[in-house]
């Protein structure tokens, strides 16, 4: 979508309603088995099609686009509450509605109405052909912390991403500077963009252990993560935070990188039970839980267990099972 939190919702309905014109040009080319939509803002075209397709529809959320809004306060309530009805409520359409977590599932049987039996949990994945540990050796993690300037005998935390003011861009700063400030071998890697990434900016400009990048190229980092020794997901906890995973913990796990959280519901459900995830509830135990975790080193069990669930490949197979199954009994040919 947009990078600008402040202009998501206009690119959201512009979005939606050129995705009509769009699918409406492409199902009179010919026939399909099925029809995906990755996203409610793609679902609109839907609610105007389906009554003319007796193809089965699927849709797949990873989030829900309407929380965000309201944890931005850009709009005014009555609009986001509009756009979170539409959100929850078109999922009823589809034959099939796919989520990341069972939170997700709840929320859009509750309150959106949608009969469970169409909702399938299919989790979330890493993509595992370039966050794969085996293909990136010591000699690259050697590179990268040398080019960071990083002693050979300090750890490296790191966090890469977008960070918004709605995201807690203090919150991260503070904690960096507590951790800083007790201990002497910690060094911290922040990737990313967005308004509250240059106030962090601003905020650490003159601490001499944290080493500020902004994006780079996307293959470039699983490398730094692979080069770091902790990985942390500071957003604060928060009703859109609880509904997802979020990638960036799953990339850090995926590379062997044990990671710290706040209290998040969906990630303390699915991975509060390992030691290689530090839940947070106060900003005090994020910084203890960096520092814990700094001296464990890489998790072998936390590959693999990002590599059993937890990847493109993996939802993907269950994605297809299902479609599969969906088309057996439409009387649709199988998926490919």
């Amino acid at each position: 979508m947009h990078r600008n939190v402040s202009l998501r919702a206009v690119k959201y309905i512009t979005y939606g309603i050129l995705c009509i014109y769009y699918y409406f040009r492409i199902l009179k080319k010919g026939d399909y088995d099925v029809i995906y939509a990755n996203n409610s803002v793609v679902a609109l075209a839907f609610l105007f099609l389906k009554p003319f397709i007796k193809t089965p529809i699927v849709i797949r959320y990873t989030d829900f686009l309407s929380s965000f809004l309201y944890e931005d306060k850009l709009y005014p309530k009555f609009f986001v509450d509009l756009l979170k009805f539409y959100e929850y409520r078109i999922a009823r359409i589809f034959d099939r509605v796919y989520v990341i977590t069972e939170k997700m599932k709840n929320e859009l049987s509750d309150i959106g109405n949608v009969k469970r039996e169409k909702i399938l949990v299919t989790l979330d994945g890493v993509d595992d052909v370039n966050f794969d540990p085996k293909k990136i050796g010591n000699d690259t993690r050697i590179e990268k912390r040398i080019e960071l300037n990083i002693p050979k005998t300090s750890s490296l935390a790191i966090f890469h991403g977008t960070i918004e003011p709605h995201h807690g861009e203090y919150i991260l700063a503070d904690i960096i500077n507590m951790v800083t400030e007790s201990v002497d071998n910690i060094y911290f890697l922040l990737i990313g963009a967005g308004k509250g990434y240059e106030s962090i900016k601003n905020n650490l400009a003159n601490n001499d252990r944290v080493r500020l990048l902004d994006f780079v190229d996307y293959v470039e980092i699983p490398k730094y993560i692979a080069a770091s020794d902790v990985g942390m997901v500071p957003y604060p906890k928060n009703h859109s935070m609880d509904l997802v995973f979020t990638l960036k913990f799953l990339e850090y796990l995926s590379m062997g990188v044990p990671c710290v959280l706040f209290d998040l519901e969906s990630v303390k459900t699915a991975f509060g039970m390992h030691e290689f995830v530090k839940i947070s509830k106060t900003v005090e135990e994020f910084r203890d839980n960096i520092v814990d975790l700094a001296r464990i080193g890489k998790q072998e069990r936390a590959v693999e267990l990002i590599q059993s669930t937890f990847t493109w490949n993996k939802v993907g197979l269950v994605l297809k099972g299902d479609i599969v199954e969906l088309l057996s009994t439409s009387g649709k040919a199988s998926a490919n």
